[in-house]
């Protein structure tokens, strides 16, 4: 009896001592390319544009991470959160609609400022708040976006560069002030707002500021009470935000009737930083849990992209990983 539980006894340790093993083990990983027609120029993988690019994979990694080199996943910019402002072109875009009033009460009625002096919002002390906004030297920007000013009309997509303001911290805002009641005063509604960034030398969108992250916040001038307040429905003078964050955002403010005292609301949003971005994206082509030895992907784009494969161990024990880079030329 004794000398089976000392055989036993062997073959644990035996097994233990291989787990121990298999857990500290370094990650092996390698890579090559093919592609059907492709060919090499030094270290420069040629291959025609719209074909498949097979990368074959060696080793023993756990997962492995595909950076593709296209805009949006180049390894070399996963960290990087503001674009350089020399490398980018950064413009205002957005629509907008009105209804109801005439010509004389939607006429100025909607005015769109920057700043970059604007210091922000208390949002809790309405007479401090409207001081500050009303004493910042703000830029007019609403007839050179081109804002119609008559009623019942719907605009095209208004644009406005703003790479003068590359770097620096920019407030926007809109500012609802009818002058004339003799008719209703009216419904504005602003659509698609965003800010966007492309790369100056593939003109690819590099990131973009959404309505949702202006974090914009009302100022009601007139209210003797709840001067920040918003709404989810149609209550007219109030400015309406809750579908900002929608596939297709909308910010509205609804009207007044004919007679009813004159408003004067603000939209103001929080200083950002414009050419702020998401840092680039890799593509977990592989986990644990199942076996990879090649990954396809096509071109669409002629161009040269550093294509970047990360295989890497990783358990409670130890982690590893290593890094191989591929530089592919694509061509028609």
């Amino acid at each position: 009896m004794r000398h089976k539980i000392y055989i036993l006894s062997i073959f644990i340790l035996t097994f233990l001592a291989g787990c121990e093993g298999a857990l500290e083990e370094k990650v092996k990983f390698d890579l090559t390319v093919s592609s059907e027609g492709s060919s090499m120029i030094k270290d420069t993988v040629v291959v025609k544009k719209s074909t498949n690019v097979q990368f074959n994979f060696s080793g023993n990694p756990d997962f492995i991470t595909f950076y593709s080199g296209e805009a949006g996943h180049e390894y070399s910019k996963k960290n990087l959160t503001e674009s350089p402002v020399d490398e980018i072109n950064s413009k205002l875009e957005f629509s907008v609609k009105t209804q109801y009033g005439n010509v004389a009460t939607v006429e100025g009625s909607l005015k769109v400022y920057l700043s970059t002096e604007f210091s922000g919002l208390l949002k809790n002390n309405k007479q401090k708040d409207s001081v500050n906004v009303e004493q910042t030297a703000w830029v007019d920007i609403t007839e050179v976006c081109g804002i119609p000013q008559k009623n019942g009309v719907t605009s095209g997509l208004l644009t406005l560069p703003l790479n003068d303001y590359l770097g620096k911290r920019l407030t926007l805002a809109f500012l609802y002030s009818p002058k004339n009641n003799t008719a209703a005063q009216p419904v504005w509604e602003i659509y698609n707002l965003k800010i966007v960034n492309s790369d100056k030398v593939t003109e690819e969108t590099v990131g973009q500021v959404q309505a949702k992250d202006f974090g914009f916040t009302p100022l009601d001038m007139t209210a003797l009470t709840d001067a920040y307040k918003t709404v989810t429905n149609n209550t007219e003078g109030v400015w309406n935000i809750s579908n900002a964050g929608a596939s297709t955002s909308l910010i509205r403010i609804h009207s007044s009737g004919a007679g009813k005292a004159l408003h004067k609301d603000w939209l103001i949003s929080n200083p950002i930083i414009i050419n702020a971005r998401t840092p680039d994206s890799g593509e977990g082509i592989k986990t644990i849990t199942g076996r990879l030895d090649s990954y396809t992907h096509q071109y669409s784009k002629t161009g040269v992209y550093t294509v970047t494969m990360i295989g890497r161990k990783d358990n409670f024990e130890t982690s590893s990983e290593i890094i191989k880079e591929v530089v592919i030329k694509v061509i028609d």
